[in-house]
């Protein structure tokens, strides 16, 4: 049973503040038990004493600041599962504690009891004013230790509101990619000899690319790469209005013109200084026009990694025009660049993220990717490609590549051999 409350008179500054609540266990050495409460009352301390079999209802329903453990020989080994029942819930519930021993066999065995939990281990010869500096240190860091675990209960609660916000969010986002990806085509057209190979992958959840390819009428494609400057939201957004305003055909009195790329760009541009976009927001693009039957490529690039030309023979060079970035200039000119395709030639439009793409330790300018565009060149251009693709992935870190990576295609079979 519960003893009652120390009646020993209480000390002039009682009045000033709640005596600090103390546990008592002990279940023999009444004349030890006696000089200990004496003394707890005297450095103004509220003691309860309790055996070791109620102690763990009083820690769970007292606000105690501090428990002494008074044992007899034997106690710790006779008593040990209850004794480490009583250390967890005090462990819980961070309430400091002194271990009170007869013996140096006691002492040795409660200090392994208690070295994981920051509990204390004593003989019960501990000069009674050290021990009560002792629980006095240990109360006068409770309201501190009290405070910090009101902080931490708010933080687990602001973390757990946090965590619900960020699954939220992963799932916004992961909608959003859904829907970019929407508006790139499902299927790559291929007509005769033509055909398409397309890599496309965003360093986070949506892209600041986009590309197209489509079929404009029976003898054109029209095909363009753009790349948004900036990466998430904003320049996602962004891909898609270049998607919608890009006028690749004009029709009109059951007539069609195809517009061509120069136009098609100016057109784009003006469009993108109309809306007045905030945060600066450029775009790179280029966009070409193969006819069908005769091979001709008509392209114009507005400030955009320069086309790749591979030929069969195994040559790779870069087909140069000049165009300044979208969105800058009001009533800017992209020139148009005219080239006859041969069969077997292949046509590489590219994002500036493969410009770190590819490991390269032998400086800071990085031109490896221009070597493995280069050996894209030569027979069956399809099958590199994919190579290509591989090794990629096969790097350290392509699962979190610094900048979205799009590479599309265009090759053009050799059928005569």
């Amino acid at each position: 049973m519960t003893a009652p409350v120390s009646s020993a008179p209480p000390v002039a500054h009682a009045a000033a503040h709640a005596p600090a609540r103390v546990l008592l266990i002990a279940d023999t050495m009444p004349g030890k038990i006696s000089g200990l409460a004496a003394l707890l009352a005297r450095a103004d301390f509220r003691f309860i004493i309790a055996p070791l079999k109620d102690a763990v209802g009083i820690i769970n329903e007292q606000d105690l600041a501090a428990t002494i453990v008074l044992a007899s020989p034997g106690y710790f080994s006779n008593r040990q599962k209850e004794l480490i029942h009583v250390i967890d819930e005090l462990t819980a519930r961070h309430i400091g504690a002194v271990l009170l021993t007869c013996t140096d066999d006691d002492l040795a065995l409660a200090q392994r009891m208690t070295e994981a939990d920051g509990l204390l281990a004593a003989r019960h010869t501990i000069p009674g004013e050290e021990l009560a500096g002792i629980i006095a240190g240990i109360t006068t860091v409770r309201p501190i230790i009290d405070s910090l675990q009101r902080e931490n209960a708010m933080l687990r609660r602001y973390d757990s509101g946090l965590n619900s916000q960020m699954t939220q969010l992963d799932e916004e986002m992961r909608l959003a990619a859904r829907l970019q990806v929407d508006f790139l085509p499902r299927q790559l057209p291929q007509i005769g000899n033509l055909s398409f190979n397309v890599f496309f992958r965003p360093a986070s959840y949506v892209s600041g690319d986009i590309y197209d390819v489509q079929r404009l009428d029976e003898e054109h494609i029209g095909f363009f790469i753009a790349d948004a400057v900036g990466h998430g939201m904003p320049a996602a957004l962004l891909t898609i209005f270049i998607k919608r305003t890009l006028v690749t055909k004009e029709i009109a009195n059951n007539q069609y013109r195809i517009v061509p790329p120069d136009e098609a760009l100016a057109r784009l541009n003006n469009e993108l200084l109309t809306q007045q976009l905030s945060l600066c927001q450029f775009v790179t693009m280029i966009y070409g026009i193969i006819n069908t039957r005769t091979l001709e490529l008509q392209f114009a690039r507005a400030g955009h990694p320069l086309p790749m030309l591979l030929k069969t023979t195994g040559n790779a060079s870069e087909l140069d025009v000049d165009g300044a970035l979208l969105g800058v200039f009001p009533d800017e000119k992209f020139p148009l660049s005219k080239v006859q395709l041969e069969p077997g030639d292949s046509l590489l439009l590219y994002s500036d993220g493969f410009e770190s793409a590819f490991h390269d330790p032998a400086g800071v300018v990085n031109e490896r990717y221009r070597l493995e565009f280069a050996r894209l060149a030569g027979p069956h251009p399809a099958t590199r490609f994919g190579e290509m693709i591989a090794l990629l992935d096969s790097q350290e870190g392509s699962l979190h590549q610094r900048d979205d990576l799009t590479a599309l295609m265009l090759t053009i079979a050799d059928t005569r051999c």
